[in-house]
């Protein structure tokens, strides 16, 4: 199967990181767009994001819209929030720090609400519009140290081998890839003519790298934005006052991309002084869901609440590029041993593509009948488009809630997301494709696993007017048992505390709520077959959260 080209290039992630592979795979994506921080209200999210049992609040349209059927009366919400990201990595024996804020709305929306209940009895609800942010994807990592065990060349060896041998490649298919610019459209292509890696004297299909110092200091850097958010029309009712049930359809979208880049930066090297690898991921989306909800209210007392949401089907579009510059230790060209000796052949094949490398920017010095590399133009790669369709993991959410007459009330909801029933497809005639989304499908089933999330949140009215809320949530990690093992095994769970005031009287209201998350991540630069010589940067990522909300009744 063709791997390489088809990769999802870049979650980073922030996002989702992990030890054993790269962030930048489906199993990343999968977990992105499936699983979502507190959303809504600034109130509904102080309570820790738990809603099925909850009623009367804007927020309800994107949770459970039963909770629609207790408005009385219409309102317009507006909230805006701000978030900082903050990463401490550790790679190797070094910790770096890094963080990126951001600026959003969190919730816009408006309720037509039902009228007053007559005697129990009769139908009523009320409808709403509402766009809530689910996810915000702003995120900065930086980490490096120096490495005494291998380089990223090694892995670029070990690509290019299995490929050659893979698909039986020899010298010629590398040769028809010179054109008269360093653009490739394969990434096997681009670090062959780089010269990073050379192909073994006795084996033309198999490559080590070229640079022989095991010394060198790395340095990675990745910076993404970007957001996922949903248009929600929803309607929640009552026939009777004690049965509310609701639905709604779910419009959601996002946009995510990435920039990375990393460098190595050889001790006592002989052919290069290093290298700078950079990619760009760009991906947009847009789909639909739908979500039906019912809340029980035997008492004034207690409340139970439940909601199911489908599957979101996103019809999504990709775009991956990448650039690789090597650094030639140009003042070695020519000298015994050292540096980066090229075919010194004078036959037409030999001089064509010798040609063809000086048209593209290569640099080539030729000295006493040999000729030397002395420089590498930026090598890019041809953008690489991709349209596919993702299905995101079904959602089901069960609550209970206990009222303490006017004086506030506990609740908590147990959520549970069906990763394993994510899935990749596409419409197209590409069989390519197909195969390796149908591949990627059944690794994110092995490697991902079904979870139940805990919500819990309460609030306290202090005075008439002002109420105290404070709330947890607590996502376990969604990676099965066999992806981290041994030294490499880290807990990927996310903890979430939030604490609010409100202050409402019966013409507006508004909510303060702020939040803190914390979880641990991990990324590899490269991957090896031999897993003792890579390293991994485990990754500390938190988060502070201010939200605001300002609501009118009418």
């Amino acid at each position: 199967m063709k791997i390489p080209i088809r990769l999802i290039s870049a979650f980073s992630i922030f996002t989702i990181l992990s030890a054993n592979a790269q962030d930048n795979n489906f199993d990343s994506l999968a977990k992105l767009f499936g699983q979502t921080a507190p959303t809504g209200s600034a109130r509904f999210q102080a309570l820790g994001g738990n809603h099925a049992a909850l009623g009367a609040d804007i927020g309800s349209a994107s949770g459970n819209p039963a909770g629609l059927g207790f408005y009385t009366r219409s309102e317009f919400n507006f909230t805006p929030a701000f978030q900082n990201t903050s990463n401490n990595s550790n790679y190797i024996s070094t910790n770096t720090k890094a963080s990126e804020s951001n600026f959003n709305i969190a919730n816009i929306g408006v309720v037509f609400g039902g009228s007053q209940p007559q005697y129990k009895e009769g139908w009523r609800g009320s409808w709403s519009i509402n766009y809530s942010r689910q996810n915000t994807f702003y995120n900065n990592i930086k980490f490096g140290d120096r490495n005494n065990i291998s380089s990223i060349t090694d892995a670029f060896a070990q690509q290019v081998s299995r490929e050659a041998g893979d698909y039986n490649l020899g010298v010629g298919d590398f040769v028809d890839a010179v054109g008269q610019t360093p653009n490739f459209d394969l990434t096997r292509n681009l670090y062959y003519w780089s010269f990073l890696i050379s192909p073994d004297q006795n084996n033309p299909q198999s490559f080590h790298a070229t640079e022989q110092s095991f010394i060198s200091d790395q340095k990675y850097s990745f910076e993404s934005t970007g957001r996922s958010s949903q248009w929600t029309i929803a309607y929640g009712g009552t026939p009777n006052e004690k049965t509310y049930i609701g639905f709604s359809l779910g419009i959601p979208s996002f946009r995510y991309e990435t920039r990375s880049q990393y460098s190595e930066q050889y001790v006592n090297n002989t052919a290069f002084n290093g290298l700078t690898q950079s990619k760009f991921y760009s991906t947009s989306g847009s789909g639909i869901n739908l979500t039906f909800g019912a809340i029980i209210k035997p008492n004034e007392t207690i409340r139970f609440g439940a909601s199911i949401t489908t599957p979101t089907w996103y019809d999504i579009d990709e775009t991956l590029s990448s650039s690789l510059k090597a650094d030639v230790n140009s003042a070695n060209a020519g000298k015994t041993g050292l540096g980066v000796v090229l075919p010194n052949g004078t036959d037409n094949e030999t001089v064509g593509i010798i040609n063809r490398l000086k048209s593209s920017g290569y640099g080539i010095l030729e000295k006493d009948g040999s000729r030397y590399l002395t420089n590498v133009p930026l090598l890019t790669t041809t953008p690489f488009s991709d349209n596919y369709q993702l299905r995101t993991p079904l959602k089901a959410n069960i609550g209970m809630a206990i009222f303490f007459a006017k004086k506030g009330f506990i609740s908590a909801d147990v959520e549970y997301l069906a990763y394993t029933s994510t899935k990749m497809s596409t419409t197209t005639n590409d069989q390519y494709l197909a195969d390796d989304l149908d591949y990627y499908t059944q690794k994110l089933r092995r490697d991902l696993k079904n979870v139940f999330n805990l919500k819990v949140g309460a609030e306290y009215r202090v005075m008439s007017m002002v109420s105290l809320r404070a709330g947890v949530n607590y996502q376990p990690s969604p990676y099965s048992f066999n992806f981290d093992q041994g030294s490499n095994a880290i807990n990927r769970s996310t903890l979430i505390f939030s604490t609010g005031l409100g202050f409402r009287t019966s013409d507006f209201y508004v909510d303060f709520t702020g939040l803190y998350a914390e979880t641990t991540q991990a990324f590899n630069p490269y991957v090896l077959s031999n897993t003792d010589s890579f390293s991994s940067a485990i990754i500390k990522n938190s988060y502070l959260k201010g939200v605001v909300s300002f609501g009118i009744f009418f």
